[in-house]
């Protein structure tokens, strides 16, 4: 397969613009393919072209499902009341096909707010008993049922060449929900406690590995006291990574817990992909949701060899400032896991691309590396400026 040059796509871009217009100005921009969201999770979007908002108060669903492919179609979000956007989804793939554009469908898996609301039982749930609302837990098997039922409906209604799997895994505790504030900081350490779930299904498995649940779960509460305790001053980031790691050595039931949470999504991705190429499309995997970098994909689950393994390409997260940074995480990627399997990911907006000389670098480098894209984050939030650094970028490596 070629370069692959992909762009992350809204529905609701493709509806303002028109799909015909839309998807000649992608391809305009030397891309080679496009990421349509057909279900993405609430948010407020600030439109710069259109120098407006787009508010997404529910994770609707931006294609019409089929409630036959479902055993609880009650789980189903409700479909975007509108229509229009609805449409512009459906009609952005056959539009990107008539331009020689691949077409990949980003699915939303754990991160749901709106179904966490309506169903906390199938939320993450931490040590002290908080249910994370934003987070469905992939180790219920009600969300299992639904997420391989999701991917399986998506691709029989859009029929992209693959789907792009996001968030089928842990989420991280915290998450930026609506004014969500953190005066004091439990560190790395402790946000990885935080983390941990405790719902029924997450103690069944830790049994299963031999562990307490309920030891665990009071040992977890006991190092999180302490780590808020700690003094209030600046902490070295490289010193909470090591105390990160020593936990797991220091406490072997948090390794034990590590390993049936890798466990439990393992399964979860084994289930979706088959059911995705069952439907004659690949299947593509996050390196992570917020685990940044690449190294700390183990906190949401599975390490990155194990998700390659279930999946065709791995779209490495890598959302930083620094082109050094983004090259580093790269390069340990293709360390682990064959170069031209991998596909850079990165947020092309003002907090993680400082500069088209650094788009230039970074994809310089991604091509050096011998991996099989990049893909840019995302087509309605950039301004006309950033999307000639990425036509520029895309004509470099073409």
């Amino acid at each position: 397969m070629s370069f692959r040059r992909a762009i992350n796509l809204f529905p609701w871009d493709v509806q303002a613009e028109g799909a015909g217009p839309c998807l000649t100005a992608i391809a305009g921009l030397g891309c080679t393919a496009v990421v349509l969201s057909p279900n993405y999770h609430r948010a407020r979007l600030f439109r710069p072209r259109a120098q407006r908002y787009y508010n997404r108060p529910v994770d609707w669903c931006d294609f019409t499902p089929d409630p036959a492919l479902y055993a609880e179609p009650a789980l189903l979000p409700p479909v975007n009341p509108d229509s229009g956007c609805v449409a512009a989804c459906a009609a952005a793939v056959p539009a990107a096909r008539e331009r020689g554009l691949e077409v990949l469908a980003s699915v939303i898996g754990c991160h749901n707010t709106t179904l966490g609301l309506a169903h906390p039982e199938l939320c993450v749930e931490n040590a002290a008993g908080d249910c994370y609302a934003f987070a469905l837990c992939p180790a219920q098997p009600r969300v299992r049922a639904h997420l391989v039922s999701l991917v399986r409906d998506v691709a029989r209604r859009l029929r992209p060449d693959a789907v792009v799997l996001d968030s089928f895994a842990y989420l991280d505790a915290v998450h930026r929900e609506h004014h969500e504030l953190m005066f004091v900081s439990p560190g790395a350490f402790g946000k990885y406690l935080l983390s941990l779930c405790f719902c029924p299904a997450c103690r069944e498995r830790l049994a299963r590995e031999g562990v307490d649940p309920m030891a665990l779960r009071e040992r977890t509460a006991s190092l999180l006291r302490s780590s808020v305790a700690r003094p209030s001053r600046p902490r070295s980031a490289e010193w909470e990574r090591d105390e990160l790691t020593a936990l797991l050595l220091e406490f072997p039931e948090f390794l034990a817990a590590a390993r049936a949470r890798s466990a439990a999504v393992e399964e979860l991705l084994r289930d979706v992909v088959a059911a995705g190429r069952a439907e004659g499309v690949a299947v593509h995997q996050h390196s992570g949701f917020l685990a940044r970098p690449s190294a700390r994909a183990w906190m949401e689950g599975p390490g990155l060899r194990t998700r390659a393994r279930h999946g065709d390409h791995l779209f490495i997260q890598a959302h930083f400032a620094s082109t050094a940074e983004v090259v580093q995480d790269l390069s340990w990627a293709a360390a682990l896991v064959e170069a031209d399997r991998l596909v850079l990911a990165m947020m092309a907006g003002e907090d993680h691309l400082p500069s088209a000389a650094d788009l230039m670098q970074r994809v310089g480098a991604v091509r050096a590396i011998g991996a099989a894209g990049v893909c840019y984050y995302n087509y309605g939030l950039l301004s006309p400026e950033r999307l000639d650094w990425i036509r520029r970028a895309n004509a470099s490596v073409a």
